[in-house]
């Protein structure tokens, strides 16, 4: 099947936890379309764990083109561990 649509997300942000045994999150922007003509679609906020597994999804089992822009470096809790 060919790749018709692209999701881009744009990592806004890293949050480390305030409370101890929580994990930190991490904020995207989500834009898609098709070819170059990309429409801003919302904001997405979730735990690393969970933002891992859902670009992994999406990446192994999904005909499309996902771009993760993320310039930011990771957590200080996950550079840590």
């Amino acid at each position: 099947m060919q790749k018709r649509f692209t999701f881009r997300f744009s990592v806004l942000g890293r949050y480390r936890t305030q409370a101890e045994g929580n994990e930190s999150h991490v904020t995207v922007n989500m834009s898609a379309g098709q070819g170059s003509r990309l429409t801003y679609s919302g904001t997405l906020t979730m735990s690393e764990s969970e933002w891992e597994a859902f670009v992994s999804a999406l990446t192994e089992g999904v005909p499309v083109n996902i771009e993760v822009e993320d310039g930011r470096p990771p957590s200080i809790s996950s550079a840590i561990a």
